[in-house]
């Protein structure tokens, strides 16, 4: 199921988001607009029942389970514009040594970022008892 952007955004989807990025931008944010809009393709290659939403901040992507920019945060995701990307999440909150605790991972390829996703979604607890999700984590930790 494709990632869908969180209703209280603006209407457009997430790949016109950053490709308005792309368009719009003299600088390295065209090469953000399209590193994202390649992550987000691999999102809905990989999450194809999973409902994911998306909520823009800056160029990052947020990941939610709820379709409500008050939900938890659970993935952030975010590029410079390189093939590098950064996946966040958030620590549950009984695990977290304090309130909105996150960890930080960076991935060097668009491979290495599916996996560290996979996992940072896992981790947040945001989808437990997720079927799909449990499937794909048998082979993430590799």
């Amino acid at each position: 199921m494709p990632i869908k952007r969180c209703s209280d955004q603006n209407p457009i989807s997430l790949e016109a988001f950053y490709q308005g990025l792309i368009d719009t931008s003299t600088n390295h944010y065209k090469e953000v607009g399209k590193r994202m809009i390649d992550i987000v393709e691999v999102i809905n290659q990989t999450f194809k029942e999973t409902m994911l939403w998306g909520l823009t901040s800056h160029a990052r992507l947020v990941i939610q389970s709820e379709d409500s920019w008050e939900s938890a945060w659970y993935v952030i995701i975010s590029s410079i514009g390189m093939e590098e990307y950064y996946i966040e999440y958030l620590i549950p909150e009984d695990k977290s040594p304090w309130k909105n605790a996150m960890v930080r991972a960076q991935a060097q390829n668009l491979e290495e970022a599916k996996r560290l996703l996979i996992i940072a979604i896992n981790e947040s607890e945001g989808w437990k008892g997720n079927k799909e999700l449990e499937a794909l984590v048998k082979n993430a930790y590799k």
